[in-house]
Parts: C-alpha cells; structure tokens; sequence
C-alpha cells in the first residue's frame, strides 16, 4: 500500500489562478513573515480535510491532526493552522520530514473508513494532501489558501466577537482568516484554567471598548465603556495551546467564572473609573447569583442608571423565565438591559418592547445593506424610533457609520471607533437615563 510519495514536493496545486495575495492581518501571513530569514528550512504540508465524504469523519479531525502533528512542530519548529473550510497547514522544519510521513501514517489510519480511502493509492494521488516547499513554492501555497478562503464563502462579522465573552482573537478582518490549530477544551483544562484565575492578576485581563455617539465625521462622543474580558489574552497566559472556545457548554462554565471574576473587578475598583457610565456583558444565571447581590451593593444607588448589563439573544432564548426574572430584578434595582448578538436579519423575529430591553445590539457585517435593503421589517423598525435604542456594534468600517446614520443610527461600538477616539480627545457628554 502506498501512502503518498515522499519527494512529490514541487507539485503545484490544481487549476491555479491568477495569484491573490494573503490579507496583511490572517495569521499565516505573520507566521512567515517570521521565518522569512529561514524560509529555505520549512515546507508546508496542505491537508485537503474537507475533500472527506463522511460527516462523522470530519467532525474529529482537528483534534486527531493537532495531536499527531503539534509534538513535531513543538520539537523541530513550526505552526498548524486551520482554514474555514476545514482544510489544515502544517509547517515544519525539513528535519522533520521522516516524522511527518509517519504523522501521515496516523493519519491515514484514523480516517480509513472513509470512502476517500477506498483505494490504495498514496495521499498526493487521491488529492487529500500538497506538499509545499516554501523556498520554491510559496506563491502556489498562497493560491491554494486564497482558493480555500474563496470556496468556504464565509464571511464573519469584524471586530470584536463574542458569545457571552468578548474574544479578540479574529484580527479584525471581515474574511474568516486561517487560525492556528489548539486543543479542545476538556472538564480537566477548564478547572486548571478556574484554579489558575483565583490566583491572576485579573486587572491585565480586563479591556475596555467604548460606545459612542458619533453623526457624520463629528468626533465620537462616550456615552458608556464595555468592560469585558478578552478570551484571546486569557488563553495565550494560562493554556496557549488550547482553544478555550471549542467546547460550549465547558465555555459557558468558564463564561460564569469570568462573570464573577469581572464583577468582583469592578466592585473593587477605587480609582473612580469604573463609579458609573459602564457596561458589563453578564450571563443571565450571573445576574440571579449571590455575587450579583454583592456587586450590586456596593454600586452606587445613583450610579445605577448609567450602567448597562448585555445579556446575549441566545441566552435568553435557552430560558425566557429566567431572563424575565433577571431583566425585572435588574431593571428594579435601575439597571439598563441591553440585547446582545442580533444580526440584521434575526431582527424581524423580535421586539425590544416585548422583551423589555432598554437597548439592543446589532451586529455589523459587510453585507448589512444588502440584508436591511431587502428586508422591509428593518426599515420599519428604525422608522419607529427604534433607532435610538439601537447601538450598532463590531463596527471596524467607516462605511459602517456611513451606512447606520443614512438609517438614523447614532450609536456606534467597535474597532473603527476605538481608533477614532485614540485620535479624538475622549469626553463623555452624558448618561444614558
């Protein structure tokens, strides 16, 4: 039997197209940028996973590549990396080469059954693997990549994103960049991770982004500061090799943990800075909890106006009884509540009244005008003076303020306007009331 054929090294990938440059932000990119003085070292190996005809099949593969790969790359240098559309990179050090074809062994054993397999023909010939080698080659390996991003047709929301806790770790960029590859999150990682945060410096955790007013190319104008967690510096200073996120329902435990952690943060603030005019993005289960209570006596009574609690669209819909008890229990105690992860389209299936949501936030994304200009229910919705409950958010494009104040919208969070406010002195001109 034939796995694949070891010297097959300067194959170019097929039907290649005029050659399209990586984003200056996808991680790849950066990665070799950094090996560039020792490129002639390292080749890249292309796993084509998403050429496997079994859906159980490429529900495990990440997890079985990282395994068989990441002792090699740690040991002789290198990267793994994931594409969206499930395809891997692996690169490594020419050093390496026997460890990798051994790697393929594992490999092609832990996938057998699928139906690409049926033949004995090596890995190269049945199209599941490309070697690339980066002194000769890269050029080849960069369309193969740009071919993967163009295929998987995903585009992502930019800037900041969050399931109930902000992670930072996209870069920015609308296209669904290629990712390094990490271990899952598993019950043992999580409790070291909780172990480990009582004992954290918790302040270098914590980041700030801002809400602002902003009207046509007037300066932005604070109204509050998000005060979140980012996921991504989190996971680089206690398990950099894990993805912290692989796991929802271990990452919702995790997603409680951070919850108290911010709030007891906040609580213990004595600088002033965060007295008023914040906002928090709490699991519903974190504002029914024993801690709530505790952060909640030691706020200010007048100071509880101006603070905004996020609870995201897809908690509240897992318990609608228990976000209506948090939501009156907040609002009683005269906290804003804010719906959180709303895109353009899941709008029409909701009403910020009914909800009894003071605010809401929708999700920017590039193709926001193309969703509202065919969806008269959002047009509608604005035309209501709903548009100034509604913060648009992950904004990192000046189109996306163009755009949202064409519709009435004057609240704005996001990347694109933290980089206004850094060249804008920061005032804060009033209090949500």
């Amino acid at each position: 039997m034939f796995l694949f054929s070891k010297h097959k090294t300067e194959n170019k990938p097929e039907a290649i197209k005029e050659p399209r440059e990586l984003k200056k932000d996808v991680p790849i990119h950066d990665y070799l940028s950094k090996i560039s003085g020792e490129v002639g070292n390292y080749k890249a190996l292309y796993i084509c996973m998403h050429k496997l005809k079994s859906s159980n099949q490429r529900s495990l593969p990440r997890q079985n590549l990282f395994d068989t790969f990441s002792e090699i790359t740690t040991k002789f240098g290198g990267e793994i990396f994931g594409l969206p559309n499930d395809d891997v990179i692996v690169f490594y050090n020419k050093k390496a080469e026997e460890e990798i074809l051994a790697g393929l062994i594992k490999v092609r054993y832990s996938f057998h059954e699928d139906p690409l397999f049926k033949t004995d023909q090596d890995l190269e010939q049945i199209g599941f693997i490309k070697y690339f080698d980066l002194s000769t080659n890269q050029k080849g390996l960069r369309t193969a990549i740009a071919d993967a991003m163009e295929s998987a047709s995903l585009l992502f929301p930019a800037g900041k994103e969050k399931t109930n806790i902000t992670d930072t770790s996209s870069g920015g960029s609308a296209h669904f960049a290629a990712r390094k590859l990490r271990r899952e999150l598993t019950p043992d990682s999580l409790s070291k991770v909780q172990k480990a945060l009582l004992m954290t410096d918790f302040s270098s955790l914590i980041r700030r982004q801002s809400v602002c007013a902003v009207i046509g190319k007037s300066s932005p104008q604070v109204l509050f500061d998000e005060v979140y967690v980012s996921i991504a510096d989190l996971r680089d200073m206690l398990l950099p090799d894990v993805d912290l996120a692989s796991n929802p329902w271990l990452f919702l435990e995790l997603a409680s943990t951070l919850d108290k952690r911010v709030l007891a943060h906040v609580a213990q603030h004595d600088d002033g800075a965060l007295a008023n005019n914040f906002n928090l993005n709490l699991n519903i289960s974190t504002i029914l909890s024993d801690e709530f209570l505790e952060f909640d006596e030691s706020i200010n009574a007048t100071s509880r106006s101006s603070i905004v609690l996020d609870v995201q669209l897809a908690d509240i819909f897992s318990d609608i009884k228990a976000y209506m008890l948090a939501k009156t229990f907040a609002q009683y105690r005269g906290y804003k509540i804010c719906i959180d992860g709303i895109s353009a389209d899941k709008l029409k299936y909701l009403n910020r009244e009914n909800f009894g949501a003071d605010l809401i936030k929708i999700i920017w994304s590039p193709s926001f005008l193309e969703v509202i200009s065919n969806d008269k229910h959002f047009m509608d919705y604005t035309n209501r003076a709903e548009r100034a409950k509604m913060i648009l958010c992950r904004v990192d494009d000046p189109k996306a303020v163009e755009i949202g104040n064409s519709l009435g919208i004057n609240l704005y969070e996001g990347r694109y306007i933290q980089k206004l406010l850094s060249s804008n002195p920061k005032k804060t001109i009033f209090s949500i009331r």
